[in-house]
């Protein structure tokens, strides 16, 4: 039987149903075969040259048609509430998302924010039983950052997550809500008052199907968007444990600057900041032009460095193609480095930082890097 190529929708979703195929495989297929229908596509013995994948997957993948009823189900209900989707690979994909190693193969969202401007995304989380010093100080901030125009992306939880949603709209800035659930309701129901100024001024984002509920896990899952989403992450207020404590470590994990909101050392509320900047995870936040500095907003001229005398340092290939990739003379981020490159961003890193060390390379907050 002649087989039929999946469209991207269709074949996102299949990949959805494969027990055994969670987000970090499913972003090795995606990486490996470049489009989702290739995979379906593909024989056995391709399939397993992708590390981590065995013949339990490979009967999986190959044994997909099973799941079209279900399939077909969700598209019937995507199409009947006009649910958005954003491809991985796709040009309106948001490019911080996409570098991850478990971005989902599919976003589902709705509202009017196009996420492929040349926007900068900021990530703000923080405890559910905010102080009033925690919602003082994320609404001055979002009030300061409003004249650079970023977007604000938060958890549409309980505490920190809506004040920082609320703040933006206040501000006249988009704002990302990432949901931790299908889009067939809405948790907390008492933040269902904001839906549709959230869908006008920004959108709602999830990479749940249609009907999935709350479970253990999810949360989890959702904090690997807002962390994903974000050029950077600012943690207001958190206990040592908690959702915002595993944004941060998600943000850390992906190469993401951090900035945590110091508190008193005998406050509960503060104790995961406090960690997070004695972890050196987080840099203390202590002023608005950080940030801007960080995500490159403030403007200041960069003469060009001169490179010649580098030449005679003894480098390996691989620090050469790293160096070489500076020739411009700009400033350039991690991200975009291991996408050049196309390495993955962890040995980016350690190469820059030995290119740092030989005196090449000078880092910059943010995770940006020039040549010296």
């Amino acid at each position: 039987m002649k087989f039929c190529p999946l469209n991207a929708l269709e074949a996102c979703l299949f990949l959805r149903y494969l027990p055994g195929i969670g987000p970090v495989k499913e972003q090795k297929l995606l990486s490996h075969f470049k489009t989702p229908s290739a995979i379906f596509e593909a024989s056995e013995s391709d399939l397993l040259k992708i590390e981590g994948l065995g013949s339990i997957h490979t009967k999986a993948i190959q044994n997909w048609r099973k799941y079209k009823p279900h399939v077909q189900q969700q598209i019937d209900l995507i199409a009947k509430h006009q649910i958005k989707t954003l491809f991985w690979g796709a040009e309106n994909y948001p490019e911080t998302l996409a570098f991850c190693p478990d971005a989902p193969a599919v976003l589902f969202y709705r509202g009017n924010l196009d996420v492929a401007r040349k926007r900068k995304i900021i990530s703000v989380v923080g405890t559910r039983s905010h102080t009033r010093y925690g919602e003082e100080m994320c609404k001055m901030i979002i009030q300061n950052l409003a004249p650079y125009d970023p977007i604000i992306c938060s958890g549409f939880a309980y505490g920190i997550d809506i004040v920082a949603h609320k703040a933006a709209l206040a501000n006249g800035l988009n704002t990302i809500a990432c949901l931790a659930h299908g889009f067939n309701t809405l948790y907390p129901k008492e933040h269902k008052k904001y839906q549709n100024q959230i869908e006008k001024q920004g959108a709602f984002f999830s990479d749940c199907l249609f009907g999935e509920t709350i479970e253990k896990g999810s949360f989890p899952r959702r904090n690997r968007i807002i962390a994903g989403l974000g050029h950077l992450t600012l943690v207001i207020e958190s206990a040592s444990k908690g959702g915002s404590m595993n944004t941060a470590d998600l943000a850390n994990q992906y190469g993401r600057e951090i900035f945590a909101l110091p508190g008193k050392v005998s406050d509960a509320k503060s104790r995961g900041c406090n960690l997070l900047i004695k972890q050196q995870k987080a840099t203390l936040f202590f002023d608005i032009e950080q940030l801007l500095e960080s995500l490159q907003l403030l403007k200041e001229s960069k003469p060009k460095k001169p490179t010649q005398r580098k030449l005679f340092i003894s480098l390996t290939e691989e620090e050469q193609k790293v160096f070489a990739a500076f020739q411009d003379g700009e400033r350039k981020h991690l991200d975009l480095l291991a996408a050049e490159l196309k390495w993955e961003i962890g040995k980016v890193a350690s190469l820059l930082m030995i290119l740092e060390m030989k005196g090449l390379i000078l880092a910059h907050q943010g995770k940006y890097f020039e040549v010296i």
